[in-house]
């Protein structure tokens, strides 16, 4: 929504920058018309001023007549249209969808993963770990939980933005699917990764919550990342929020085949796969308090 206003304007500048006689005859004309007009001598001296105009923008563009005669003597019509997703109803909801849904499942993924500290607090954590339960599988349990809660978030998100807001939800499912389960694997492993750093309930809070904001902000989920400098977009691309959202948007809005998400899909496995490594790593301290 952003874009066209912004192309519009750089538009209309360089049409007013590239024939200065037709903006300025078009505007003495205006201002005769309605401020009472010009003296004799106004006149002249304005129709001196656009001569001298026509002939140094004639001498280096070919004449403005012809523009000027093709264009009705004003600046130059511009007219938006969607190159794609011009055929959806609610083309930007599959933008919207994307970054707000990631954003959130890092919120919950995070508040998941603090189970663990609550666990090792209240004792619960040293009974589980006598048995013959090893933190490996404890943690990959907690995985396995923290992705399946994210991923139905996703799904409801996703089912009430079809539903409300028209997204083009079902012809995409398997795509959903593929990019739905790799981000929620991802976020998980975030989750975890958070709730092994923090030694209590009340680091995670405040720890999780600037975390996620930073990333939500590079990432894409609060403002566009294809508006923001190029630095900025580079450094995107260290978040989940920036893969997650590319490969939604491939699915709804570009509507690609499941074939060209490998990039996000791979990316996201392999973020997903060193932060439960870390984490892993971590978490040992549980095991030898």
């Amino acid at each position: 929504m952003v874009a066209p206003q912004m192309i519009t304007g750089l538009l209309q500048k360089v049409a007013m920058t590239a024939m200065p006689d037709v903006m300025a005859a078009q505007g003495s004309k205006y201002m005769e018309a309605y401020a009472g007009g010009f003296t004799p001598e106004q006149r002249k001296r304005i129709e001196q001023g656009l001569e001298e105009l026509r002939k140094r923008d004639s001498s280096g563009n070919g004449g403005t007549q012809a523009r000027q005669n093709s264009n009705g003597g004003m600046p130059i019509a511009v007219t938006a249209r969607d190159v794609v997703g011009e055929n959806k109803d609610n083309p930007m909801v599959s933008f919207y969808a994307a970054a707000i849904g990631v954003m959130f499942l890092l919120f919950t993924a995070s508040g998941a993963g603090g189970s663990l500290l609550d666990e090792a607090e209240s004792g619960t954590l040293d009974r589980v770990l006598s048995s013959q339960v090893t933190m490996g599988t404890l943690l990959a349990g907690k995985l396995c939980y923290c992705s399946l809660l994210a991923f139905s978030q996703l799904v409801l998100m996703f089912i009430w933005a079809w539903l409300v807001f028209k997204l083009d939800f079902i012809p995409h499912l398997g795509g959903f699917v593929i990019m739905g389960l790799s981000t929620a694997f991802a976020v998980a492993a975030f989750g975890m990764l958070l709730a092994s750093t923090c030694r209590t309930r009340a680091q995670l809070g405040p720890l999780s919550t600037l975390v996620i904001l930073i990333m939500s902000s590079v990432g894409g989920s609060m403002f566009p990342r294809f508006l923001m400098p190029e630095a900025m977009q580079k450094a995107g691309l260290l978040t989940i929020n920036a893969w997650a959202i590319d490969g939604f948007t491939k699915v709804f809005w570009r509507d690609e085949p499941v074939t060209h998400l490998w990039p996000q899909v791979l990316v996201l496995l392999v973020v997903g796969v060193l932060f439960f490594g870390i984490a892993r790593r971590l978490a040992r301290r549980w095991e030898y308090s």
